[in-house]
């Protein structure tokens, strides 16, 4: 439920509020929030736990969709980022963790885990593209400084969290090395 109210807001400053630096980063903030719930929407919109629809850059491409809606993007590619990093840390891969196909099922252990590291990775990149794209300098800063603080509560109190926020350490520290 969260995750659809924070999605909301998102939208709603993306099409109402402009573009000024504050707007496009509680916008992006916003939707990173939305996106680190948004993959687990898929049990209740009954597309099985781990759906490939949700667990995918899937979202942040349909956010791109409309021009007015790159702020929105960014943050969900930052939160569903940081939810599939989480997601490669599961107490076991198989089952409930696995990825699921519509009209297929399970794709299996060892594809579940590829197709998380991709997307993940999908999906941080396309979110610091598209608000390079969008933000000036300082904004981006905003945003990330934003992104950071969110990402690290989220990580710290999530399953998989304390793993996924050392390989992201781990991936920042190269990235700025």
């Amino acid at each position: 439920m969260a995750a659809s109210l924070f999605l909301l807001l998102a939208v709603i400053l993306a099409f109402t509020a402009g573009t000024g630096p504050w707007i496009i980063v509680a916008t992006v903030v916003l939707a990173t929030a939305a996106g680190t719930r948004l993959p687990d929407l898929d049990t209740p919109l009954r597309l099985g736990h781990r759906s490939a629809l949700l667990h995918s850059i899937l979202p942040l491409l349909v956010a791109l969709l409309d021009p007015r809606t790159g702020a929105v993007a960014a943050g969900l590619g930052f939160g569903i980022g940081l939810h599939l990093a989480a997601d490669l840390f599961p107490r076991t891969m198989r089952g409930f963790a696995t990825i699921k196909l519509p009209l297929w099922g399970s794709i299996g252990m060892f594809p579940s885990y590829l197709w998380i590291a991709l997307n993940g990775a999908a999906n941080i990149v396309g979110g610091f593209v598209v608000l390079e794209r969008i933000a000036a300098r300082q904004v981006v800063a905003g945003a990330l400084a934003g992104i950071g603080v969110l990402g690290t509560a989220y990580l710290m109190r999530t399953d998989g969290g304390w793993g996924a926020m050392a390989l992201m350490l781990l991936i920042g520290w190269l990235i700025f090395r």
